[in-house]
């Protein structure tokens, strides 16, 4: 009789999150005599009113962010399996279930 033993297995969730910039400029013909602490002012100013749909993304900034596992139901779907091959975690991504 041939005796199958799997290993015992669980769930967690990954959660991995990124920082990235965006950007909005625009130049402003002001009076002349505007002193620097005017122009801190403005800059102040617009930050305020400048709806932020109005920046655009800078995809060379890039920084980690907040990123932690929980632990999952037993019942969740998992989109992935991890085995430790020659002592590196291996991610498998499971092919999506059919409806």
């Amino acid at each position: 009789m041939e005796t199958t033993t799997e290993a015992a297995t669980k769930k967690v969730r990954i959660s991995l999150s990124a920082l990235t910039r965006v950007e909005y400029s625009e130049i402003l013909e002001v009076p002349a005599g505007m002193t620097d602490g005017q122009l801190d002012d403005l800059v102040r100013q617009r930050y305020e009113e400048v709806d932020g749909g109005e920046f655009d993304p800078d995809n060379e900034f890039w920084e980690r962010g907040e990123c932690h596992f929980d632990a999952e139901d037993d019942d969740a779907q998992a989109e992935g399996t991890v085995a430790l091959v020659d002592g590196r975690l291996v991610v498998t991504k499971n092919a999506p279930e059919e409806d």
